[in-house]
């Protein structure tokens, strides 16, 4: 049985071991897996924040499994583990932490510890949150939020979460 390649990338470096070695990640972006927002994420990312190489970690809820040592111990350890890998290694200038709209997850995981009475609201609260929890681990690093946030028209807009 032979190898048959069955889609060759049109990206083309000059020099294959710089290109292996030297690109560092401009950031490591951290966002929920859920498909209806894979599309405006990437867009967001690309085009809104203008970030070129980013190393990516999308995993249900997100951000959102920093603060959930207590209760999910496992998804923790394991997510803590994969993000403090790409913090490491890519030594990244930013970390990127991207929330959503009907996150799923987030309603049936994570809503029912916080106090405020809009979902939207706890969800800031929790990312802001996840934010310190990253920022006790790596106290140097930038760690920006941000929220996708559906529109009565359909499309996304992105907030900054302070």
């Amino acid at each position: 049985m032979t190898d048959r390649a069955i889609y060759r990338s049109r990206i083309n470096p000059e020099d294959k071991e710089d290109f292996l070695i030297s690109m560092a990640a401009d950031a490591v972006v951290l966002h929920c897996s859920d498909h209806r927002f894979q599309r405006s994420f990437h867009e967001f990312l690309t085009k809104g924040l203008k970030v070129g190489l980013y190393a990516l970690l999308s995993i249900p809820g997100g951000g959102h499994f920093l603060t959930m040592e207590a209760m999910m111990s496992k998804y923790f350890r394991v997510s803590l583990q994969s993000l403090s890998f790409h913090i490491e290694r890519n030594r990244p200038r930013r970390v990127i932490f991207i929330g959503h709209y009907d996150c799923l997850f987030f309603k049936e995981q994570v809503q029912f510890y916080f106090p405020e009475p809009d979902i939207n609201q706890k969800q800031f609260a929790n990312l802001r949150k996840a934010r310190i929890r990253l920022q006790e681990r790596f106290p140097n690093l930038v760690v920006e939020l941000y929220f996708a946030d559906a529109t009565p028209d359909g499309s996304v807009q992105f907030l900054k979460v302070e």
